[in-house]
């Protein structure tokens, strides 16, 4: 209530025009202003008071489709032609709720009301402005969260009798670990491709104790060194290593998968109609690689496993909560793989050593942040751009600032085109 509404028309108008516009994230216009101004004066004409018809106006702003949407309108919306620039307003939401989740704040709709929106650097700019803003642990929570599938914590219920050190404190101290983590990348001048092969993280003291890492000496988080080399890099934290396991147990082909899809960007084929997992055993005859080996013969089973495997089984150090471990079920634990070409690995360590210098890693990490940004999936018209944005990348530093700040003046994100009838692009 900007003034005080029994004033008169004046005021009513003002207070409508404020709230919309934030409500409607871009200015409205004189003739939305009069419907709802109009809303008010037939509420009075009707006996009520101007509260009472203000209230009605402001759920009117609230159940309109510009709040409860964020439009982006075409000049011509069924045309299939070449993409034409967002407005300033749009790209001001595209941004706010690519970095923050949330609307724009009033610095953006400032510079969107002034048109700099259409210039690159002012978009570099606001990014830079914006990640440095507390509301961008939205990205943090959202995007890692996305990406790295940490939001599955919430309903991976490991099994105590496989796991009788699992609780709800190690859940929140691994999302935790991972969190800080990503941060630290997104925040300070550290390459994507070290996400792999870092020697630092955070632990509290139920994580170091779950790792059986030296306490960290403090209450709370704290940074530190990782001496052993197989705690090593993301792969290694406990949050990776738990949402990617069964209840009872590990699952290479669920860490393979996760790393082809997340990590390469590499979707495996479904499995054919009617095949059948590993059965559990009452007896075990086999360590979980064995009997998969086994499962792999199958020339049906093959095609899809041989790669997907091969990455799995370098986590199988890894128990289904993230302990080190040397036996799987009383057999001796082997990491060791092998990957198309040719590539050999044994354990975790060398097998993110070899995922930090695979090209397809930067490449895929810059697909997850686009979709992500754009709130759509990947579509062969955005292939140049991304290949653009990846070169782009590598020559920058590979820094995820760089990353987001490329994706924010990509064509993709400042551009858009109609739709054909019927849907298609």
């Amino acid at each position: 209530m900007v003034c005080d509404p029994t004033g008169g028309a004046a005021c009513v108008r003002e207070i409508l025009q404020k709230f919309a516009e934030r409500a409607f994230r871009r200015p409205v216009t004189q003739a939305e202003l009069d419907r709802l101004a109009g809303v008010v004066t037939l509420a009075e004409q009707q006996g009520q008071t101007v509260d009472v018809g203000l209230e009605i106006a402001l759920r009117a702003i609230l159940t309109s489709p510009h709040f409860l949407f964020r439009p982006e309108l075409d000049p011509n919306p069924n045309a299939n032609t070449p993409a034409h620039p967002l407005d300033d307003f749009e790209l001001a939401s595209r941004l706010s709720y690519f970095l923050w989740s949330s609307m724009p704040d009033e610095e953006l709709f400032a510079a969107a009301r002034e048109g700099k929106l259409q210039d690159p650097a002012e978009i570099e700019a606001q990014v830079e402005r914006m990640l440095a803003d507390p509301r961008a642990e939205a990205l943090v929570d959202n995007f890692a969260g996305q990406w790295l599938f940490t939001r599955a914590l919430d309903d991976h219920q490991p099994d105590y009798y496989a796991f009788p050190t699992w609780d709800e404190t190690l859940r929140e101290s691994m999302r935790q670990e991972t969190r800080l983590f990503f941060r630290e990348f997104l925040k300070n001048d550290l390459s994507i491709p070290e996400m792999l092969t870092a020697d630092f993280t955070y632990i509290d003291e139920r994580l170091a104790t779950h790792y059986n890492m030296p306490s960290p000496g403090a209450e709370g988080f704290v940074k530190v060194t990782i001496e052993d080399p197989n705690r090593q890099g993301l792969l290694a934290q406990g949050s990776i290593l738990t949402v990617t396991s069964y209840p009872t147990r590990t699952s290479p082909v669920k860490r393979g998968k996760w790393v082809m899809t997340q990590m390469l960007c590499t979707e495996p084929d479904a499995p054919p109609p009617g095949v059948e997992g590993l059965v559990t055993e009452e007896v075990p005859t086999g360590s979980i690689r064995q009997r998969l080996e086994m499962h792999r013969a199958n020339p049906i089973c093959a095609g899809c496993h041989e790669e997907m495997d091969n990455l799995g089984f370098g986590f199988e150090n890894f128990d289904g909560i993230g302990l080190f471990r040397t036996e799987d079920l009383g057999f001796p634990v082997d990491s060791s793989g092998v990957l198309p070409g040719g590539k050999t690995f044994n354990g975790l360590t060398e097998l993110s050593a070899i995922l930090a210098e695979d090209p397809r890693f930067l490449h895929c990490v810059s697909e997850k942040m686009l979709t992500y940004a754009l709130g759509r999936g990947h579509e062969s018209a955005d292939a140049d751009d991304l290949e653009h944005l990846t070169k782009e990348l590598n020559e920058r530093g590979q820094r995820f600032v760089d990353l987001i700040k490329l994706v924010a003046t990509s064509e993709p994100f400042r551009m858009r085109r109609g739709e054909a009838p019927g849907g298609a692009k």
